[in-house]
C-alpha cells in the first residue's frame, strides 16, 4: 500500500505539472493573442479615421477633430476612441518616448481593468496627434477566471479519475503481490521452508516469486546438510564415551568365551556363560544402534511423538560421555505421556546439543537435569539444567547468534545452539537461557498449547 500511495503521488504530481504548464501556456496564449487583437483592432480604427481626421485639420485644425472623432464613432460598439493631441500630455503617467503604436491597461480602484491603444496619426510635417482607443476588460477578465476554472476543474477530474485507476490498479497489481510475497518471506525466515511460488504470472513479481521459492529449496538443503554435519560433529564427542561403554561389555563376553572354550565348564555354566554373552550383545548392539539413529540423515517429518521416550532416549545416549568428565545425567521425568507434534531425530538433536554444552560446562565433577513437565497453561517444556561455570553476562546474548562459541580454536564451530534454536522455532515453541557465573545455567525450551497433549 505505501508504494502504490507513492505511485499515486509521483503520478498526480506529474499530472498536476503537466495541466498547470498547459493551463498557463493557454492562458498567457489568450493574452498574447487579445492584445495583438487590440492593438490591430485599434490601428484599423485609426486607418478608418485617417482621412476624417486630416479632413477635419484642413477644415478647422485640431480644434474640430475631436468633434469630428465623435461623431464617426458614435455608432461603433465597444470600443471609446477619442482623439489627443501631442501637446496634451498623456494620462496614466505615461510619456510618449516614440511615434508607434503603443498598449497599456490600467486598473483602477474598483479593480476595473482597462485597456489603452495608441496610434499615432501625422496631419502634417509639424502637427500629429494620437488615436487613443480605451476598451474595458471585464469581459477578457470573466473569459480568462472561466479557463482558469475550467482548467483545474479539469485537473481535479484527471486527478481524481487518475488516483482511483491508479489505487486499484496499485492494490490488486502491486500491493496484494507484495504481501503475499513478503509473507511468504516472513514463513521462510520462521522456518517454513520448501515453500512454492505464491505467484504464477508472467511478470516480474513472478519471476521473484519463483527465485523465492527456489531460495527456499535451497536454503532447507544447507540447513538440513548443516543440521547433518553438526549431528556427524556430536558423534565423534559421543564416541570417545561410547569406547568405554561398549569395553566393558566386550570384555565379559571375551571371558566367558574363553571359559566356554576351556571345556572346564559344566552344562549349566556354559548355558549361563551363552545367556550373558547374548545380553552383553544386545547391550551393545542397542548401544550402536542408538548411535546410528542419532547419526542417520533423515527426511524431516512431524508426527506425534512421545517426549519422554526422546527424553530418556536422549539421557541415556549421552550418560556414556557424561560419565568420562564425571558428570551425572538426572531425567525428571512425570508418570503421565506428553506429546507434541514434531520430529522425534530433531528434538534429540536439540538436547543432545543442550546436554553436550551443559558438560563440558562443568570443570570438575557435576550435575546435569533434564526435567519434562506439562504447565497449567496448557504448555509443556523441557529444561536441560547444569552446575556448571555459567555463562557471562557479556555473553548470554551472544549465544543464538551462528559461529558464536566461547570455546577455543578447534574445540566448537558456534553452530550448536543457533541450530538447536532453529528447530526449536520450526516446531512452534521457544528456547530461553537463564544463567550466572556462579549458579549454572538452564535452557528450557517451551512449546504452545496446540502442539501439546497429555
Amino acid at each position: 500500500m505505501k508504494l502504490a500511495a507513492k505511485l499515486i503521488l509521483i503520478f498526480l504530481l506529474g499530472v498536476f505539472a503537466i495541466v498547470s504548464l498547459f493551463a498557463w501556456q493557454t492562458i498567457r496564449r489568450q493574452h498574447a493573442w487579445e492584445a495583438q487583437r487590440r492593438s490591430a483592432h485599434a490601428g484599423d480604427i485609426a486607418a478608418t479615421l485617417a482621412p476624417t481626421i486630416q479632413q477635419a485639420y484642413e477644415t478647422g485644425g485640431t480644434i474640430t477633430i475631436q468633434q469630428a472623432v465623435e461623431v464617426s464613432t458614435r455608432q461603433l460598439n465597444g470600443p471609446e476612441v477619442h482623439w489627443m493631441n501631442d501637446q496634451e500630455n498623456i494620462p496614466h503617467q505615461t510619456e510618449t518616448t516614440s511615434r508607434q503604436s503603443a498598449s497599456i491597461s490600467i486598473t483602477d480602484a474598483k479593480g476595473n481593468r482597462k485597456a489603452y491603444s495608441y496610434v499615432p496619426i501625422n496631419l502634417d510635417d509639424e502637427t500629429s496627434g494620437t488615436v487613443v482607443v480605451s476598451e474595458a476588460l471585464n469581459e477578457q477578465d470573466d473569459f480568462m477566471r472561466g479557463s482558469v476554472l475550467t482548467s483545474m476543474f479539469s485537473l481535479l477530474v484527471v486527478a481524481v479519475f487518475s488516483g482511483v485507476v491508479i489505487f486499484f490498479g496499485g492494490v490488486q497489481l502491486v500491493g496484494k503481490p507484495l504481501n503475499r510475497l513478503i509473507a511468504q518471506v516472513n514463513q521462510i525466515g520462521d522456518g517454513q521452508l520448501d515453500q512454492p511460488p505464491v505467484l504464477e504470472s508472467r511478470d516480474e513479481f513472478g519471476r521473484l516469486a519463483s527465485a523465492i521459492s527456489e531460495m527456499s529449496h535451497r536454503i532447507s538443503q544447507q540447513r538440513d546438510t548443516i543440521r547433518h554435519t553438526d549431528r556427524l560433529g556430536t558423534i565423534g564427542t559421543l564416541a570417545a564415551g561410547m569406547a568405554h561403554e561398549l569395553g566393558t561389555p566386550l570384555n565379559v563376553v571375551s571371558g566367558r568365551a574363553g571359559l566356554i572354550k576351556s571345556g572346564k565348564l559344566s552344562a549349566e555354566e556354559v548355558v549361563a556363560s551363552a545367556e550373558t554373552i547374548q545380553s552383553e550383545a544386545e547391550r551393545m548392539t542397542k548401544i550402536i544402534r542408538q548411535l546410528l539413529d542419532f547419526a542417520r540423515q533423515k527426511p524431516s517429518t512431524h508426527a506425534l511423538i512421545g517426549l519422554n521416550d526422546v527424553v530418556e532416549r536422549t539421557c541415556e545416549l549421552m550418560r556414556p560421555l557424561a560419565a568420562k568428565s564425571n558428570v551425572d545425567i538426572i531425567a525428571d521425568l512425570p508418570n503421565e505421556t506428553i506429546q507434541i507434534a514434531g520430529d522425534a531425530s530433531q528434538i534429540q538433536q536439540v538436547l543432545t546439543n543442550l546436554i553436550t554444552n551443559a558438560i563440558a560446562a562443568i570443570s570438575d565433577s557435576g550435575s546435569v537435569t533434564v526435567s519434562l513437565a506439562d504447565l497449567p497453561d496448557q504448555r509443556c517444556q523441557i529444561e536441560v539444567s547444569d552446575t556448571g561455570t555459567g555463562i557471562d553476562t557479556a555473553d548470554i546474548n551472544h549465544v543464538f547468534e551462528p559461529f558464536y562459541t566461547t570455546k577455543d580454536v578447534g574445540e566448537g564451530t558456534g553452530l550448536g545452539l543457533s541450530i538447536a534454536y532453529g528447530i526449536v522455532r520450526e516446531h512452534g515453541g521457544n528456547l530461553r537461557v537463564q544463567s550466572s557465573p556462579s549458579d549454572g545455567t538452564t535452557f528450557t525450551i517451551s512449546f504452545p498449547s496446540q502442539t501439546c497433549q497429555s
